[in-house]
């Protein structure tokens, strides 16, 4: 689903423009936009939610939520390879025990369900 803040979780402009490294022209050109309208939006204190999200995303806010997103995902997918090598192991030991017992019968059918693996 959507990883952006509400319009009602977002920091305050002002509060994202100060956490953002650069002077408000670097800022303003970086978002496509005039030195004015930037300077215009924080003496206002609002911003359109582009600008807003744009600003967020480039804050100190946006990327621990980018961190964290990106640990979690990659937390996940440890957790999955290591399932699948336990299951892999597992299944091999079983492999494995049906090898020996069919090794210890006499004479094998030339159609039989159980042939050598590894």
């Amino acid at each position: 689903m959507f990883r952006a803040p509400s319009q009602a979780n977002l920091p305050h402009i002002h509060t994202l423009l100060n956490d953002i490294h650069g002077d408000i022209d670097q800022i303003a050109r970086h978002l496509g936009i005039s030195s004015s309208t930037l300077r215009k939006y924080r003496a206002q204190g609002q911003a359109p939610r582009s600008v807003m999200l744009a600003l967020f995303w480039e804050s100190t806010w946006g990327r621990m939520t980018a961190d964290a997103v990106a640990f979690n995902h990659a937390a996940a997918h440890a957790a999955l390879a290591e399932s699948l090598k336990r299951q892999n192991k597992r299944l091999m030991e079983q492999i494995e025990l049906l090898e020996n017992e069919l090794a210890q019968t006499e004479g094998h059918a030339a159609n039989a369900p159980i042939f050598r693996v590894g």
